[in-house]
């Protein structure tokens, strides 16, 4: 065989090759496009029958007392900007005393701490943790130990928080978002509230489409979910687990 037919045998397969993983990957397109066209249907079949109401919080809902202790986590690492105002604004919007919000700083991350202290204020409903090894470790490594902390207080305290909830250090909480999770945990043992991404102005093309992202699994797929009665999947913020 010659040098010529060497290549176009070469060509020949690579072009076989094409056609093989094109055939593969509009399979699988295929098939997510038909999964993506049943969740429609269903919502738009939830829609038309009534399903999927919005309900009307009653005035002073956020404020009302919980139903029991609520503890907080918030792992932290290099959030020096933002931690701060987080603090400050859950501690403002969220004015139950039932509330305990574990920070969880790094030695090595002085800035961060400092934010921290800044954010808390003198708030006594801010426990701030600071990690024994040095970070950056693993958001699970820091939820870990703020979940040990958590214990420790228990033990010490003789009591039993009623919610363990999850949020990141730039988080803005919703008033209402405390004792919508105290309320959810009544008939249920998990409870993520929907997400809103904010855009951000210099990143349109990315931070865009993670909103949109976000407003698709939260005002819809959840829904769906949650009519069908299949599992809800956590976004890692705003999910509320009942502490049994």
């Amino acid at each position: 065989m010659t040098g010529a037919q060497l290549g176009i045998a070469a060509w020949h397969s690579l072009q076989l090759a094409e056609r093989e993983l094109l055939a593969f990957a509009a399979f699988w397109f295929a098939l997510g496009m038909l999964d993506e066209l049943g969740l429609d249907l269903v919502w738009i079949g939830l829609r038309l029958r009534g399903r999927i109401p919005t309900p009307r919080l009653p005035r002073g809902f956020g404020a009302a007392p919980l139903a029991g202790r609520a503890a907080v986590l918030i792992p932290a690492w290099r959030e020096a900007p933002v931690i701060a105002a987080t603090l400050h604004h859950a501690l403002t919007v969220w004015p139950q005393r039932e509330l305990t919000i574990y920070a969880g700083v790094y030695h090595n991350d002085r800035e961060t701490l400092a934010a921290a202290i800044a954010g808390a204020g003198d708030d006594p409903r801010v426990r701030l943790v600071a990690l024994g090894r040095a970070g950056p470790t693993t958001k699970a490594d820091c939820l870990n130990r703020l979940y040990a902390a958590m214990r420790s207080d228990e033990t010490r305290g003789a009591f039993a928080y009623r919610s363990v909830t999850l949020h990141d250090a730039e988080d803005m909480v919703h008033p209402c978002a405390l004792a919508a999770i105290d309320a959810g945990l009544d008939s249920a043992d998990f409870v993520q509230l929907p997400v809103r991404p904010e855009i951000v102005p210099g990143s349109r093309w990315v931070s865009a489409h993670y909103a949109d992202e976000f407003a698709e699994a939260h005002a819809k797929a959840m829904v769906v979910r949650g009519a069908l009665g299949a599992a809800i999947p956590a976004a890692g913020v705003g999910c509320g687990f009942a502490r049994d």
